[in-house]
């Protein structure tokens, strides 16, 4: 008696192969989807990382451009008793009387700015130099202030002749600005990291 067709296959192996395929795509598939939902928490977790980073940037620069505003105090500006203003202000007249601190950086927080203490990159933050925000994240900075010297003005007109300008010479009209360098360290903390960046300007205050 003549056996099977080749090509006949009983319905119950067809199944079993629909079966074993399908499982196959559902396995690939389950694989491409964990693959990705990986990478998308990589990438948030990457841009979460940005944002913080970015944020302890500005902040840096807050602080330095803060400390530029108040090293100034033309145009009526005045610096409430106590405050971190009032302290840069303090340390900045103390830097001016003792050349001897010339070229080293102090810190603002000091309790006494007669007689500062040497800088601390992220340090105590005072009071006034740190936010806490909504979300639980705070941001803070450091404040160092540093006196670099006279700042000569030579090769130009009030560089030049009987009216120049020479480090610490003569009278008032006679000296030089003053020049100045501040770092701002700023700390951007969303428990349990800590994110920081440190930004450094010189600058120049009329003569004193």
């Amino acid at each position: 008696m003549p056996g099977p067709h080749p090509r006949y296959r009983r319905p119950s192996e067809s199944g079993g192969i629909t079966i074993v395929v399908a499982l196959m795509l559902l396995i690939l598939l389950t694989t491409a989807a964990v693959g990705m939902s990986r990478n998308a928490l990589r990438d948030i977790v990457t841009v979460g990382f940005g944002r913080q980073g970015a944020m302890a940037r500005n902040v840096a620069e807050s602080g330095v451009e803060w400390a530029i505003y108040w090293m100034d105090l033309e145009n009526g500006k005045v610096a409430t008793s106590g405050s971190a203003a009032q302290k840069l202000v303090s340390l900045k007249t103390a830097l001016l009387m003792d050349d001897t601190r010339t070229g080293s950086a102090f810190n603002l927080s000091s309790s006494s700015p007669t007689s500062p203490t040497a800088y601390t990159p992220n340090g105590t933050v005072l009071a006034d130099m740190t936010l806490v925000t909504a979300d639980g994240s705070s941001q803070g900075y450091t404040l160092g202030l540093t006196r670099m010297g006279k700042l000569p003005i030579v090769l130009t007109s009030q560089g030049m002749g009987a009216s120049a300008y020479t480090p610490a010479a003569g009278g008032k009209a006679r000296q030089a600005p003053d020049l100045w360098a501040t770092r701002a360290d700023a700390q951007v903390t969303q428990t349990p990291v800590t994110f920081v960046h440190a930004k450094e300007v010189w600058f120049s205050t009329p003569v004193q």
